[in-house]
């Protein structure tokens, strides 16, 4: 089998790119034949996928290769009628020849669902029905696809989380300084859009800082209200608290998150979060919003409630009792350890690549309780 993912590709650094890339290392590492075609026209070239500049480029590329054989993979947020229309080709793209796989990431998907008027919903099912396998990041998305008509046997749920890499340590004397400073130290990925609750979190950091003087928190990300951000920071006094990284590679990610107390995750809207998950494998505890699929190891606070987020933070700061930091679970990256997500995911294509429609996505895993 020869897999083409089509998705966006680090940097930037976010869920489904983040995705996309390990999923890619994954299936180089075992024997499968994999290219990544990069949605993103801003996209720097590179090496490690195949960048397109135009709709027609995105056209030529994607039939050239399903005509050669090779199995197109969509990952899409599932939110917008772009990501259906890009699903709607790549569906059509893979009847023609080899068939194809859509992988529906976003959290917001169910609502933008649920709200689309009786003509998109046409259009939604219509893509969806191109697919014989649907894998939705959690039971939320796969209830909304299944209310269009689907039929349960080509949809599952596999979250996006896969086997954790090494983290990178960060080596800088100003950095670590401002570490050795702050405790409790949190972390947070997210981008700056609205749904993602970084004005919640700096709230909740402003009340936090009565209990705990020294507390800092880490954030890495980027977006287009960045400056927002750094105004908002500013206006709450926190400067001195609150260290704005921008945009960090997936292994530094990892390599700050191992250096907290605490990740938090405060979106206002939320799928199945890769970082909530990356985090507790590193054995970090984490407060995360309502709003979306939680393991059992998280501390859920209300969505969209600022009193209730910095509650749950200092009650799970002080039920860990600040822990010894480097305290991680990291494999060892000569040994080749299979979870079960990624077994589940390369059980899933090696039964596309024999035509077969079996729910291994339905199979519970570590992180799925």
């Amino acid at each position: 089998m020869k897999v083409l993912l089509i998705g966006p590709y680090p940097p930037p650094h976010g869920g489904i790119s983040v995705h996309v890339a390990r999923v890619h290392e994954l299936l180089q590492r075992y024997g499968i034949a994999c290219r990544v075609l990069n949605l993103d026209r801003s996209a720097p070239e590179s090496d490690r996928y195949i960048r397109v500049s135009s709709s027609l480029d995105f056209l030529t590329v994607l039939l050239g290769h399903v005509r050669k054989g090779w199995t197109p993979h969509l990952h899409t947020n599932g939110h917008n009628i772009k990501s259906w229309l890009i699903a709607f080709i790549c569906g059509a793209a893979g009847r023609w020849r080899t068939g194809a796989l859509l992988t529906v990431h976003s959290g917001m998907a169910p609502a933008y669902i649920a709200a689309s008027p009786a003509w998109r919903r046409g259009l939604l099912r219509l893509s969806c029905s191109l697919y014989a396998h649907i894998v939705c990041v959690s039971s939320q998305i796969e209830e909304s696809i299944a209310s269009l008509g689907l039929g349960r046997e080509r949809l599952g749920v596999l979250p996006a989380f896969l086997q954790i890499v090494p983290p990178k340590p960060v080596r800088s004397a100003n950095f670590e300084r401002w570490i050795q400073e702050h405790k409790p130290l949190l972390s947070t990925t997210l981008f700056f859009r609205p749904e993602y609750g970084f004005e919640l979190l700096v709230k909740a950091l402003a009340q936090l800082r009565r209990r705990f003087p020294r507390i800092g928190c880490l954030v890495m990300g980027i977006g287009e209200q960045e400056s927002g951000a750094h105004a908002l920071v500013r206006r709450e006094r926190l400067e001195d608290a609150v260290l704005l990284l921008g945009d960090v590679t997936h292994e530094t990610c990892l390599g700050l998150m191992s250096l907290s107390d605490l990740f938090a995750r405060p979106t206002l809207k939320d799928g199945d979060s890769v970082s909530v998950r990356e985090a507790i494998s590193l054995g970090i505890p984490v407060v995360a919003s309502s709003a979306g699929t939680r393991p059992p190891e998280a501390l859920i606070f209300e969505a969209g409630n600022p009193d209730d987020l910095s509650a749950k933070i200092e009650s799970c700061l002080k039920c860990a009792r600040f822990r010894p930091r480097h305290n991680t679970r990291v494999p060892d990256p000569n040994r080749q350890v299979i979870d079960e997500s990624t077994s589940s995911l390369l059980e899933m294509y090696q039964n596309a690549a024999l035509g077969k429609v079996k729910r291994v996505m339905r199979r519970e895993c570590t992180w799925c309780g």
